[in-house]
């Protein structure tokens, strides 16, 4: 008998560490991918206060008025500034399941965190009920596993838990900045080309002006399109994540298999390869 429950105890012991011991090391990996990611936000050389400034602007230069030209963007900085908060929340996310997959003791620093947010149009954003609950549930999520002291055996609960809010607050990123904000650059490429075409096609300015006018006009243009191209690259840097994260989430109770690993593998590479693109776009 005392045999017996000695080897029941060996067992026991065997499991026990076989389960703390588990390799979630391609967990950490695309973990950290997504962080490299999702920083560039920071790196980031256009925002919805820069775009209301250069519009204001462009208002003074077509009435040839440099005085009292007064730009009003507070809607716009309150939309950058619920931009960056939301962004800094899945940023954080990222870094407790990174710590968590190392079975590392989470570690945050949760001043932003605590910031709460509320329905309403700021600008051009729009933040509804569903980011609002997201970004609450999400910052909720990450501080119970500080104050919880999360390690590898709550990887389930966290990653199940954030799923859905954590793709709410991806996709709200995605729409501002790729949606809106692009397409706000798309208004003002418009207004710049209406402004250049009526000084282009005066025939009573010499050729020369007309010249310089067209080139300022394609170095404007080019200026915007560039910023386009940087914000677009940041959209497929969110999807990516999205769509690992999904994996993640649909695989958490077999995050051991070859195929899991791979999937990951091959999420985490793309992210740093566009990681690098946009190294190279702010260059």
């Amino acid at each position: 008998m005392q045999k017996l429950l000695s080897n029941i105890l060996v067992l026991i012991l065997a499991a026990i560490t076989s389960t703390s011991c588990v390799n979630l090391k391609h967990v950490g990996e695309f973990s950290e991918s997504s962080i490299e990611g999702i920083e560039k936000f920071e790196a980031l050389s256009y925002n919805f206060e820069r775009n209301c400034t250069d519009e204001c602007l462009q208002k003074g230069i077509e009435k040839l008025k440099i005085h009292g030209q007064t730009c009003v963007c507070t809607a716009d900085k309150k939309a950058d500034s619920i931009t960056t908060l939301i962004y800094s929340s899945t940023r954080d996310y990222f870094y407790g399941l990174t710590d968590i997959s190392k079975n590392q003791l989470t570690n945050y620093k949760t001043e932003e965190l605590t910031q709460t947010l509320a329905t309403g149009d700021y600008g051009s954003l729009s933040l509804k009920e569903t980011d609002v609950k997201a970004y609450s549930s999400i910052s909720t999520i990450i501080l119970r596993a500080f104050t919880d002291g999360y390690r590898r055996k709550k990887i389930k609960e966290y990653v199940t838990r954030a799923n859905e809010p954590l793709q709410t607050l991806l996709h709200f990123l995605d729409l501002n900045l790729s949606g809106n904000l692009i397409g706000k650059m798309e208004v003002q490429k418009n207004s710049i080309k209406s402004f250049y075409f009526d000084l282009i096609s005066n025939t009573e300015l010499s050729i020369y002006e007309r010249t310089k006018f067209t080139e300022d006009y394609f170095r404007r243009i080019s200026e915007l399109t560039a910023k386009q191209e940087e914000l677009e690259t940041y959209s497929k840097v969110i999807k990516t994540i999205a769509e690992g994260h999904t994996i993640l989430y649909n695989s958490i109770s077999k995050l051991t298999e070859d195929e899991i690993k791979g999937q990951l593998a091959i999420q985490g590479t793309q992210l740093k390869n566009l990681s690098r693109s946009l190294n190279n776009k702010n260059q």
